[in-house]
């Protein structure tokens, strides 16, 4: 679902709201963006959402989160996320979120350069059916 080999964005961008459902739906009536997965909480709430415009993606994720204050994160596909985090710190940035892999077959971390923005650095590793990690799939996602 996420490998860039077979059409998914190697950059995204990912909007931090209070609210995500409502972003969405302004998004969607202002931008024309389509729905293509939405993970719901256990308790109801919906920490992230992918749309598409075109080929490419947006992902809106729940302020105050993993990710904490900043209001926007660019994620980018990367060879070796490992890598990049070990030539993170000589660039002057630093790692803020250790590399990991997680349930939807992505290996991540959380970088911070020298101004504060924040990237997401990502590797595919598998695809994971979205059901398996608590998300639903609304429409056919870029790939």
């Amino acid at each position: 679902m996420y490998d860039p080999d077979r059409g998914y964005p190697k950059v995204v961008p990912y909007l931090l709201y209070r609210d995500p459902p409502a972003a969405a739906e302004w998004l969607s009536t202002v931008l024309g963006t389509r729905e293509v997965l939405r993970v719901t909480g256990a308790d109801a709430t919906v920490p992230h959402i992918e749309l598409a415009l075109g080929n490419h993606i947006i992902m809106l994720g729940q302020a105050g989160g993993r990710f904490g204050t900043v209001h926007t994160i660019t994620l980018v596909f990367v060879d070796n996320v490992d890598s990049a985090c070990e030539r993170v710190v000589t660039a002057g940035g630093a790692v803020t979120m250790a590399p990991q892999d997680w349930p939807w077959g992505l290996r991540q971390a959380l970088l911070t350069d020298r101004e504060g923005q924040r990237w997401l650095i990502s590797h595919y590793l598998r695809d994971i059916a979205p059901t398996e990690w608590g998300a639903k799939r609304t429409d056919q996602v870029v790939g």
